[in-house]
């Protein structure tokens, strides 16, 4: 068995997915069928790699487009040409409609005037909509149909109408035909339409653009060992064992162990946490991480697909491409809804033609048209995208991006929020939390940040802005040494001072007073002036101002919270009683914490996360939805549903509230514009006449098809009162 993967283009919908996967899982070969619309890629398992061209042949063969062998519009490209065509599109329109109110006496004629409309109306028709004709083509070729399909139906019967009693004015008048052009509808319906698709497009853009900044950690060079000297070679040439060379500041290319040298190394990517681990001999070293202060060189463990990075690489493509549970609403109403209204329209020509009274063809074709304009889905394709537009846009007002309507509805049901702490629920970045110092002596504290001044530590650095924060001013040390993993060695006004870990003080004979010591969670940095201890400052993560309110709302809301982090067991003990969170996790990498993730959706519960760092990924991309803090990495950001532009934990909350309240507004829509369409399209049919009642002309089925259009949008503009 294999698995092929292909880039799938030109579906407008999630029934084309749908249809691709029906039609290529028929094929003889093809074990499983997966397509997913929002990325525009399949997967299919076949029985061997020669079943490739028939799937890649019956894709085709159903009027889509495959990128191994033609070009497929990028996603940014498709967004400049939807909203292209819908700007062109909507001009002209325009014009026309100003043609069809223009009052007839005088100049233009008549005549003039529709044949104004008909050159207008013809590059509309022909060339911005001609999707939808070639929609409407392969359903007369196929029998499958789309949104697209009714569309293009739609658009087409009125443009033919209105083209034949244009061209043909005395014959049409003699066969009886409703004299009445409909241009102005097929401008507005294809300008709706590319507007809708347009905002469709702009939501899917960035479920593409997670991997990339995943490759981004990536090296794409390394510098070899080999026989005492340097060479560089392309990632791609390094092989296990090969003996490999890191300055300090570089990213290690590939997985391996430490052979010489000790260094502060960033794993913020992998842990999450801001403070460089020090590694030496012996240590295991992770692809993308960045190197300290030292040369470090390593022997190769693993490379290309089986480093660590790789393995997240893969698992957030393989969730990303996973299909979605819960399918869009006006997909699953069109997917049963086009078929029915095509076959009605017929019937309804039919009937007029076959029982109706006289003119024949006049009332057969007017009602034809009138079924087919006024159960155009223009309402259905506005129903989600207009509640889309004002819900991201008032979200952005308040600091939340939002990729769409699908996100939307992502957040519907969560009962489960897992948080990462680092950067999520605390501030991210070291700071000073505590200064112990013996009898308060506050010139202690300028000579340590005067030393620390020269140190690039993470941990020196903020003492040093605690201290810049307090005014003091700094002097220069009159000598200064770095001690490897351990801290520092100075002599200030005439003061020999040692301050780093425990391990320094030992080394050179310094006992721990334990009447300077705290219980406070935190990294210690250790103060001996003149070989005696004075003092500790504890450097640590500071816990958000909104992160305790936020997380007593959602437990009031019956939601249970989950911290899952990287960090060690007594710090997130600390953390979780501080803020009562329900659960915590320690020592978290970044697979486990998908997998507990993935484990809680296997007990039934619906859960959200979020994160903020590289190592959060692979959850963000499995959780039924995912939330990234906006001052976190590009990644956790680009894998995520929703990005919260500053951090502010509270964010979350309101992206709930703020779903739950568009939801019921976009079902609405949908009902609104299913409300239009049923109880209209039986009267657009003349079902009046037989009760003595007017048949619908096709003017005011365009009409009741633009209220419904204009009631959609303003239900959708009440999304701004939501928060």
């Amino acid at each position: 068995m294999e698995t092929i993967s292909l880039k799938v283009g030109g579906m407008s919908c999630a029934s084309c997915a749908s249809s691709i996967e029906k039609e290529v899982a028929s094929l003889d070969g093809v074990i499983s069928s997966s397509v997913n619309f929002a990325v525009e890629t399949g997967k299919f398992e076949v029985q061997d790699n020669n079943v490739r061209d028939k799937v890649i042949e019956k894709i085709k063969s159903l009027g889509y487009s495959i990128a191994d062998d033609e070009k497929v519009a990028t996603n940014v490209e498709k967004i400049d040409e939807n909203f292209s065509k819908f700007v062109i599109s909507i001009v002209l329109a325009i014009m026309i409609f100003a043609l069809a109110m223009w009052p007839l006496k005088g100049w233009p004629s008549k005549d003039v005037n529709w044949y104004l409309q008909l050159a207008l109306c013809v590059p509309i028709w022909g060339w911005v909509g001609l999707k939808f004709q070639k929609s409407l083509l392969h359903f007369l070729k196929s029998g499958k149909s789309n949104m697209n399909t009714l569309i293009g139906l739609g658009t087409t019967a009125a443009f033919l109408y209105s083209f034949f009693i244009t061209i043909f004015s005395e014959y049409s008048v003699q066969m009886g035909l409703t004299q009445k052009v409909y241009f102005e509808a097929v401008g507005f319906i294809i300008s709706f339409v590319y507007l809708g698709q347009y905002f469709e497009e702009k939501a899917k853009r960035k479920t593409t653009e997670a991997l990339n900044s995943l490759f981004q950690l990536s090296s794409k060079n390394a510098t070899l060992i080999t026989d005492g000297e340097l060479r560089e070679v392309k990632i791609e040439d390094v092989k296990v064992g090969d003996v490999i060379r890191v300055k300090p500041g570089e990213k290690f290319p590939v997985d391996g162990k430490i052979i010489k040298g000790e260094s502060a190394i960033d794993e913020s990517m992998i842990s999450g946490e801001p403070i460089p681990v020090t590694k030496q001999a012996g240590d295991q070293l992770f692809t993308g991480t960045i190197n300290g202060d030292s040369v470090i060189e390593y022997r190769a463990t693993k490379v290309g697909n089986d480093t660590f990075l790789s393995q997240i690489i893969n698992f957030v493509e393989q969730a990303q491409n996973s299909k979605p549970e819960i399918q869009k609403y006006a997909d699953k109403i069109s997917s049963v809804f086009t078929p029915v209204v095509i076959v009605f329209s017929i019937v309804t020509f039919l009937s007029w033609f076959f029982l109706g009274p006289m003119p024949i063809w006049g009332n057969s074709v007017s009602n034809f048209i009138a079924v087919l304009v006024i159960a155009c889905p223009c309402a259905l394709g506005l129903a989600t995208p207009t509640a889309v537009v004002v819900a991201t846009g008032r979200a952005s007002l308040k600091g939340l991006l939002i990729g769409g309507g699908d996100i939307i509805e992502k957040a519907i049901g969560i009962d489960t929020i897992i948080f990462d702490k680092t950067g999520t629920i605390t501030e991210g970045k070291p700071s000073v939390i505590e200064v112990n110092i013996k009898d308060s002596d506050e010139a202690i504290l300028k000579e340590v940040a005067s030393i620390e001044q020269f140190s690039e530590h993470p941990l020196s650095k903020a003492i040093v802005n605690y201290s810049k924060e307090q005014g003091i001013e700094l002097e220069e040390p009159d000598s200064f040494e770095i001690v490897k993993g351990k801290g520092l060695k100075a002599e200030i006004d005439e003061s020999d001072y040692l301050i780093g870990n425990e391990k320094l003080l030992n080394e050179n004979n310094v006992f721990l007073d334990n009447n300077i010591m705290t219980d406070q969670v935190g990294s210690f940095v250790f103060i001996s002036k003149n070989k005696k201890h004075v003092g500790s400052i504890i450097v640590g993560d500071k816990i958000k101002d909104s992160s305790k309110h936020t997380i007593e709302q959602l437990k009031e809301r019956g939601i249970e919270t989950w911290m899952i982090t990287g960090d060690n067991e007594i710090i997130a003990k600390a953390v979780s009683k501080e803020l009562g969170i329900d659960h915590f996790i320690a020592n978290a990498l970044p697979l486990e914490k998908s997998t507990k993730l993935e484990e809680l959706q296997n007990s039934g519960k619906t859960v959200a996360m979020v994160g903020d760092g590289v190592n959060d990924a692979p959850a963000l991309a499995k959780a039924d939805l995912s939330m990234a803090m906006g001052t976190g990495t590009d990644v956790a950001i680009n894998a995520s549903d929703v990005t919260i532009v500053k951090g502010d934990l509270s964010k979350a909350l309101e992206f709930i509230e703020l779903s739950e309240g568009t939801m019921k507004i976009i079902k609405q829509n949908l009902f609104l514009s299913m409300v239009y369409n049923t109880l209209l399209i039986p009267i657009a049919a003349g079902v009046l006449v037989i009760f003595g009642g007017p048949m619908m002309p096709p003017v005011l089925a365009s009409v009741a098809m633009a209220l419904s259009s204009i009631s959609v949008v303003s239900n959708s503009l009440r999304i701004k009162n939501i928060i």
